[in-house]
């Protein structure tokens, strides 16, 4: 979605609750008072004025953003502020409004307690959250003014208070000498009173920041003082203290009352917190937060050399997805800590290397001459990933793609150089060097995209999916055997999209697995009604996505959907392609089992386009290949006619059939038949039709001509 302003979004926000709706009617002219924002999933989508001036951002830092960005690894409750996030705005989703007291940060690093409230809403047809962001100020709360009470005691239970607290108090005279300590402070230090009454603190070089001032005491001055300093010890080592001073005055002489506190502990902690905060956990690299202020220094600096350009890279690593589902997230753990050190042992000297999250990785080049020299870098990164990844012996290939935004030239926003390199990255992923410049191109790529995926959220709903078929087709007797639906996108413009051009983008929304159902649905039905009225043994062929095998109820489903329409399991053929054995190769074998025990017919796709597995392949429960119609088109040379055999061959070896796809002409049906026995389809027998065109330019004459051959032969 593209950056539009509160005033442009909040209009198209509503709510089924009449109460919530009320309310959000109140928000409406109260942009400028009230911290409200838009949550999509994790990101905030748009924010009232007020709301960015309560985090100190500007619009374009905070649109993207997730609340975590703006939060501390860790709740005050100890808590981790992502998971703990995650489950409130999991919750808020079911519909339920949630209240909850939270820790946020700003973009200047100023804690904001919080009261946030998220409220279930939609935005047009999107169901989004509208965040309330309430200042939590617990020291605004009134109390009765009464006496401490210290006024009323004797003098000695005070003396004997102050020797026995556990911060250390010393007091010195007009002269700066120690006139008295505490127990604590000869426990802290590491001295005897009897060595530190009568001696300054310089004497003893009790306090390190005073070693080069002037002997005068800086109290002298003023009437107190506290902050920061750092102590020696009787042995030599230091350690942080936190320390008061106040000037006295009692019996017309002047005391200095000096107290402090060991610290070592609360800076260890506030470190421990910075890295949490600041760096990811597995692989010590900087994290997103942290990349965005490297980001914002490297560009205030590049804008002093108006002679150099800054670049921004993404690296997503191909292939790391098949590590994780075949060897598990442990053994991905590993390999992101080895792609870590290696960018590192390559690239630190010459850029700033951050984690995004899972497979991400960024590297900010903070002052590069031409664009030829941040080519050649990435060509040095692409070279890093050619040697194997090793791990207990097992060697991981990996590939990555790499997109590149430029700064200040393309921007000198963040978060809009991280989007610009991302998109790069996805482009980069279809061009044979894998390496990509933003660019108007990409940009309006993306934007098509973005565009085509929106529509593609209605187009069921739109009624826009419909099926068209063509015949498979026994090569030696010409006779139909079975037909394949396969679905197409009829667009509100007229533009009829096949499949492959959008299966895609409707795995990348989420949408295959409502769409793939009825496609099966709808062809089962039709198939029904084809046997019924011309053959009971012809058999439907339809594509099943690797989402939809993956699908925890896809059994289930099949065997309702079967039920429903009537159709035999023996009349459905599941054509899946090489690639959904690759991810999760256990999980299909057993769907596949399944299948075949319901008497299911099972084929492999476009065989010979991918990276087949003889090994697997044989153990698989299939009952045809369909060979890539590449091949056919190559039966004219010698090498296309070998390779087309030699498939064949490999069927007839493990007793399974073939259909060869993209079958154009008579030449080509003569040349596949010589070769082997099998089936074949494509325009040489019909083109992908409708339903009802099917029927009366396939199925009729096909079989009014068996009909008056078995009349005559009566």
């Amino acid at each position: 979605m593209s950056l539009l302003t509160w005033s442009e979004l909040y209009p198209r926000v509503s709510s089924t609750d009449p109460a919530h709706s009320e309310q959000f009617l109140l928000w409406q002219n109260e942009s400028e008072s009230t911290a409200l924002a838009i949550l999509q999933g994790h990101h905030f989508l748009a924010a009232t004025p007020a709301a960015l001036n309560y985090f100190e951002s500007q619009e374009q830092n905070f649109i993207h953003a997730t609340p975590f960005d703006f939060s501390p690894r860790l709740q005050s409750s100890g808590r981790n502020s992502v998971e703990y996030g995650q489950q409130m705005i999991k919750k808020a989703a079911k519909g339920e409004v949630v209240s909850l007291s939270w820790l946020h940060m700003s973009q200047q690093g100023k804690e904001l307690p919080t009261v946030l409230t998220l409220y279930p809403a939609q935005l047009d047809n999107i169901k989004v959250m509208i965040v309330s962001f309430k200042p939590l100020d617990r020291r605004k709360r009134s109390r009765e003014s009464i006496s401490n009470g210290f006024e009323t005691l004797p003098k000695e239970l005070m003396s004997i208070t102050l020797e026995d607290s556990a911060e250390a108090v010393y007091i010195t005279d007009e002269d700066d000498r120690i006139l008295a300590v505490n127990k604590a402070m000869c426990r802290i230090c590491g001295y005897s009173a009897e060595h530190l009454l009568s001696k300054t603190p310089s004497d003893i070089k009790l306090e390190l920041q005073h070693q080069n001032q002037a002997p005068d005491n800086p109290l002298k001055g003023k009437g107190s003082w506290q902050g920061e300093v750092w102590k020696c010890r009787s042995d030599g080592s230091t350690f942080p203290a936190w320390q008061s001073c106040r000037r006295i005055y009692a019996d017309n002489t002047v005391f200095y009352v000096n107290l402090f506190s060991d610290i070592s502990e609360k800076k260890a902690l506030e470190n421990k917190l910075t890295q949490q905060a600041m760096y990811d956990k597995l692989t010590g690299l900087p994290n997103r937060f942290h990349l965005i202020q490297l980001l914002n220094k490297a560009i205030n600096n590049i804008k002093q050399s108006p002679d150099s350009i800054g670049a921004l890279m993404f690296l997503d690593l191909n292939g790391f997805k098949n590590i994780n589902d075949s060897f598990g997230h442990s053994t991905g753990d590993k390999v992101l800590q080895l792609v870590a050190a290696r960018l590192e042992a390559c690239c630190i000297e010459n850029a700033e290397i951050a984690r995004l999250g899972g497979d991400e990785f960024t590297l900010v080049l903070p002052q590069c001459h031409s664009r030829q020299e941040i080519e050649a870098f990435s060509e040095l990164i692409l070279s890093l990933f050619e040697a194997p990844f090793e791990i207990n012996g097992q060697k991981f290939y990996l590939g990555t793609s790499i997109g590149i935004s430029l700064f200040p030239q393309q921007s000198d926003e963040p978060n809009q150089l991280l989007s610009m390199a991302d998109t790069a990255m996805y482009s980069a992923k279809n061009s044979p060097k894998h390496i990509r410049f933003y660019n108007a191109t990409i940009r309006e790529a993306a934007e098509k995209k973005l565009h085509t995926l929106n529509d593609l959220r209605h187009a069921q709903s739109l009624g826009q999916f419909s099926l068209v078929y063509q015949s498979i087709v026994d090569l030696e007797s010409n006779r139909t055997v079975a037909i394949e639906a396969l679905l197409r996108w009829n667009q509100s413009n007229g533009e009829v999209i096949e499949a492959h051009d959008f299966i895609p983008l409707l795995e990348e929304a989420g949408l295959m697995v409502n769409v793939g159902q009825w496609a099966l649905e709808q062809a089962c039905i039709q198939m029904l009604k084809w046997q019924q009225d011309y053959d009971s043994e012809l058999k439907i062929s339809v594509n099943i996505s690797r989402s939809q095998l993956e699908h925890p109820d896809f059994i289930s489903m099949l065997e309702g959907l079967l039920t429903r329409t009537c159709l035999p399991a023996s009349a459905l053929i599941i054509e899946i392609t090489e690639n959904a054995f690759i991810h999760r190769p256990k999980l299909m074998t057993k769907v596949l089992a399944q299948l075949k025990e319901m008497g299911i017919c099972i084929t492999i796709d476009d065989f010979g386009a991918g990276l087949s597995s003889l090994s697997r392949l044989s153990s698989l429960p299939i009952d045809s290949l369909k060979i890539d119609a590449g091949f056919a088109q190559r039966l004219d040379c010698n090498q296309g006619r070998k390779l087309c055999k030699a498939i064949m061959q490999l069927a007839q070896t493990l007793e399974i059939n073939f259909v060869a796809e993209g079958v154009e002409t008579q030449a080509q049906r003569d040349m596949l038949l010589s070769l082997g026995k099998g089936m074949g389809q494509g325009y040489f027998y019909n083109r992908p039709t409708a339903a009802e065109n099917f029927t009366h330019e396939v199925l009729d004459p096909i079989y009014a001509t068996t009909q008056t051959k078995n009349l005559a032969a009566r």
